[in-house]
C-alpha cells in the first residue's frame, strides 16, 4: 500500500495581505511566506514520501484547470504543479504581494479539482489542503453550492487546515468567511492555528517522520523443545541526522555540482614483495594471525566458525541485580511481543513477563540477526505498562573484555561523613530543581526536557546548516539559533528556586582550592644553572667575550612581511609604499599568483587574474621583459599540468603579454605572432629525446 502524503498549500498573495498592522512588525504576507517555506523545508528534510503543491490566490496570472472550463470564474488563481518538495520550490515563492485580490473559497475548489482530475492517477494516503490567508477578502457565498462542496470534500477524504489569524477571537465572530471555513475544518477533520503558534511550536524543531515499525520475526527458544513465535520492534536507536546522502561531483572548471556524474574508481591487488598488480583471480583468502597472514584453502573454510541461522536462544536466567548499567551495550533498545495474530504466543509471553517481574529475574539470550551473522549477547527484561502493553525489552550485553573496571577511593570514611543539615540542604536543592515543575502557568506543560520529546541539539543544528547551505550557497554557516541554545540552559524558574539552596550549601561546605604541583624532571639540566669556570663572578665587569653580530630584525610594514595569497594586491601596495625594489616585488607577486593558480581546487581564478592585472599595469610603465618571460614560462607549465583553460582565461582578461604598442621595450608586436612563434618553439624542443635512450644507459648516469 502506498504511503505517499499529499499536501497543497493555498497561499494568499493578494493586496489584502500586504498591509502591516500597527502592532505588527511585518505584514501577513511576509509571515505566511516564511511559514510556507518552513513547511516545505520540513518536508524535504524529513525524507518521507511527500508530494507538495502550491496554489497562489490573488496572483496576477490565472492558471488552473477550472478557469479553462468556466469562462469568467476562478480568476487570479495560479496552480504550481504537485511534485516532490525541492529547495527550488522555496526559491520560487513570490517575494512581494500583488495589487489584486483572489477568492480563497474558489481556491479550495481548485485544490480539490487538482486532486481529483489532474492528480487522479497517483494513490495518496492523505490529501491535505492548508489555507494561509487573513480572511480580509470577502467571498461570494451560495448556500446550495456550499453544501455541495462540503459533501464533496467529505466524500473524497480531503482534510482542510487553516493557518492565519486567531479565528476564534471576538473580531471574527461576525465574519461570514470565517464561519464558512470553520465548517470546512469541522467536516473534514482539519485543524486551525495562528502563524505565531505554528512557527513557535510545531515548526520550531525538525521532527522525524512517523513510520510504521518493521518487526523482526524469530522464534524465542527455551531449551530443546520450547519455541515461542515473537516479533521485536526497535524502540530507540542511534541514527544519523540525515540518511541516504546523494553524492555529487563538483566540476573544477564551472564550479557546479552534478548528481549524474561520478568518479571512476578502480580496485587493484598489489603484491607487497614485488610491488606489482595481481589479477583478482589469483588472490587467495587468508586470516591475519598476529602479524602473520595464514592462507585459507577450500577445506579450511569448512572448519571456520559458523554462527548458524537466525535465532534468539535463551541461555538461562539470572537476578536482575546482576545486570548493571555498565554491562549494557548495543546501538539501541527493542521491545519483544508475541507474534501478531498468534494469541497463544502472546499469552505465553505475558506469563513469562509476569514471572520474571515477580521473581526479579532477567533472561540472557544469544541473538543472531540473520543467517551466519555475528552472534551477540542480549538481555531480556520485563516491561509492564498497565495502560499500554506487557512485553520484554531487549538490549545488548557487554562481553568481559569490553568492560573497563575503574577503581575509586572509598567514601565510607569519617572525614567524608555529612551532617544531617548538609544532607537536608542537598535534598532541598534537588526538590527545587525538579524538572517536572520547571515552568509556570504561562506554558502549556510545566515539565522541562520531557523524555521522548526532547530533541537533539546537534541533529537540529546539522539540519539547519543543510537548509541554510541549500538556500544560501555562498554565505558562511550561521551560529546555532537561540531555540537550540536554550536546550543547554537551565530554565529560569529553576534558577530562581535553586538560588537560596545553593547559597545555603556554600555556607555549609567550605571548599579549598587544591593546587596541583608541577612535576619537574630532575634528569634534565638547565644550562643556565651550570657554573662556567671561565667567568669571574667576583668581577662586576662583563668578561671579554667575542661579540656576535645578530641579523637586524626585518622591518614589517603594517604586519606584512611578504606578498601573501590572501590579499596580494594590498600587500604589493603596502610594500611599494615603503620604496621596496620593484624587481623584488615582482618576484614575490609572481610566486603568489602561481600559488593561486597551481594550488587551486575550486576552479575560480578571479583573485589570481586581478593580481596579474595589477602587476601588468605596474610593469607596463617600466621594463616588461620580466613579465613577458614569466608569461611564456607560465604557459608551458600550465600546458604540462593540464590547465590550458586557465591560460585561455588569461588571454580573455587581457593580462597576457605586454605588446610593443604598449611599451617600446617589448619584443611582442601582437598576440597572433607570439602564438605562432610559441607553437614553433614547443614543437622544436626535444622533450621526447629521453625516450630513445636505453634504460641501461640511464641507470649508469644515475649511478
Amino acid at each position: 500500500m502506498s504511503r505517499t502524503q499529499g499536501t497543497i498549500l493555498v497561499l494568499d498573495i493578494g493586496r489584502n495581505v500586504s498591509v502591516v498592522g500597527e502592532k505588527e512588525e511585518k505584514s501577513f504576507f511576509q509571515s505566511a511566506r516564511e511559514c510556507a517555506a518552513r513547511i516545505i523545508e520540513r518536508k524535504i528534510l524529513s525524507q518521507g514520501k511527500n508530494l507538495i503543491g502550491i496554489i497562489l490566490v490573488g496572483s496576477n496570472t490565472t492558471d488552473n484547470n477550472l478557469a479553462k472550463q468556466f469562462d469568467g470564474a476562478f480568476k487570479r488563481i495560479q496552480v504550481l504543479d504537485m511534485v516532490t518538495p525541492t529547495w527550488q520550490m522555496i526559491r520560487q515563492l513570490p517575494e512581494q504581494p500583488t495589487n489584486t485580490k483572489g477568492d480563497w473559497f474558489e481556491a479550495l475548489i481548485v485544490a480539490a479539482d487538482y486532486y481529483k482530475n489532474v492528480l487522479s492517477g497517483v494513490k495518496l494516503e492523505t490529501k491535505q489542503i492548508i489555507l494561509l490567508t487573513n480572511f480580509k477578502k470577502s467571498v461570494s457565498l451560495d448556500p446550495e453550492n456550499i453544501e455541495e462542496v462540503l459533501n464533496g470534500f467529505t466524500d473524497e477524504g480531503y482534510e482542510v487546515s487553516v493557518i492565519g489569524p486567531d479565528i476564534e477571537s471576538k473580531q471574527f465572530q461576525d465574519n461570514e468567511s470565517v464561519q464558512l471555513v470553520k465548517q470546512f475544518i469541522d467536516s473534514t477533520g482539519g485543524v486551525t492555528s495562528t502563524i505565531e503558534n505554528i512557527m513557535k511550536y510545531d515548526l520550531l524543531f525538525h521532527r522525524k517522520k512517523l513510520v510504521k515499525g518493521t518487526p523482526w520475526n524469530v522464534d524465542l527458544s527455551i531449551g530443546p523443545n520450547i519455541k515461542i513465535p515473537v516479533s521485536a520492534y526497535v524502540r530507540t536507536r542511534d541514527e544519523p541526522a540525515v540518511k541516504g546522502w546523494v553524492k555529487s561531483v563538483k566540476d573544477p572548471v564551472t564550479g557546479k555540482s552534478s548528481i549524474y556524474e561520478s568518479v571512476t574508481k578502480t580496485k587493484e591487488y598489489i603484491n607487497e614483495e614485488t610491488g606489482q598488480a595481481v589479477d583478482a583471480a589469483d588472490k587467495v583468502a587468508g586470516h591475519l594471525y598476529g602479524q602473520k597472514i595464514i592462507p585459507l584453502g577450500d577445506f579450511d573454510n569448512n572448519l571456520l566458525y559458523q554462527s548458524g541461522v537466525k535465532s534468539l536462544t535463551v541461555y538461562g536466567f539470572t537476578s536482575a541485580d546482576n545486570i548493571q548499567w555498565q554491562n549494557l551495550n548495543g546501538d539501541g533498545l527493542s521491545y519483544v511481543f508475541g507474534r501478531k495474530g498468534d494469541k497463544k504466543a502472546q499469552k505465553v509471553i505475558r506469563c513469562l513477563v509476569e514471572c520474571l517481574h515477580e521473581l526479579n529475574l532477567v533472561c540472557i539470550v544469544r541473538k543472531v540477526y540473520n543467517n551466519n551473522n555475528l552472534p551477540k549477547l542480549n538481555v531480556l527484561m520485563p516491561v509492564i505498562d498497565t495502560n499500554n502493553y506487557v512485553c520484554l525489552s531487549m538490549i545488548g550485553l557487554c562481553y568481559k573484555d569490553e568492560i573497563k573496571q575503574m577503581s575509586f577511593p572509598t567514601t565510607n570514611l569519617k572525614k567524608y561523613k555529612c551532617s544531617e543539615e548538609q544532607v537536608d540542604a542537598f535534598k532541598d536543592l534537588i526538590s527545587a530543581m525538579d524538572l517536572t515543575d520547571a515552568y509556570d502557568d504561562t506554558f502549556d506543560d510545566t515539565e522541562a526536557f520531557p523524555v521522548a520529546e526532547c530533541v537533539s541539539p546537534s541533529v537540529q543544528y546539522v539540519l539547519d546548516c543543510i537548509a541554510f547551505r541549500a538556500l544560501n550557497p555562498d554565505q558562511p554557516l550561521p551560529k546555532p539559533r537561540e531555540e537550540i541554545m536554550t536546550l543547554f540552559k537551565v530554565p529560569p524558574l529553576l534558577q530562581e528556586k535553586a538560588r537560596k539552596p545553593l547559597e545555603k550549601l556554600k555556607s555549609l561546605f567550605t571548599l579549598t582550592k587544591v593546587e596541583v604541583k608541577k612535576r619537574h624532571n630532575k634528569n634534565l639540566m638547565d644550562i643556565d644553572q651550570v657554573p662556567n669556570p671561565n667567568l669571574q663572578t667576583d668581577d662586576p665587569v662583563t668578561p671579554n667575550i667575542p661579540k656576535v653580530h645578530m641579523p637586524a630584525k626585518e622591518q614589517i610594514v603594517d604586519g606584512i612581511k611578504s606578498i601573501s595569497t590572501i590579499n596580494p594586491i594590498e600587500d604589493f601596495k603596502a610594500l611599494q609604499s615603503q620604496n621596496k625594489d620593484l624587481s623584488e616585488l615582482t618576484t614575490g607577486m609572481i610566486k603568489a599568483i602561481e600559488s593561486l593558480i597551481l594550488n587551486n581546487i575550486d576552479g575560480k581564478y578571479n583573485k589570481a587574474l586581478d593580481a596579474m592585472k595589477h602587476l601588468r599595469m605596474e610593469l607596463v610603465k617600466t621594463d616588461p621583459t620580466d613579465y613577458n618571460n614569466w608569461i611564456k614560462k607560465l604557459k608551458t607549465d600550465l600546458t604540462a599540468c593540464g590547465k590550458t583553460e586557465v591560460f585561455n582565461q588569461i588571454v580573455e582578461n587581457q593580462v597576457s603579454f605586454i605588446l610593443k604598442t604598449e611599451n617600446s621595450l617589448s619584443t611582442y608586436e601582437d598576440e597572433h605572432s607570439h602564438e605562432e612563434s610559441q607553437l614553433f618553439e614547443n614543437d622544436t624542443i626535444p622533450n621526447s629525446t629521453e625516450l630513445t635512450i636505453s634504460s641501461d644507459v640511464l641507470n649508469m648516469f644515475d649511478d
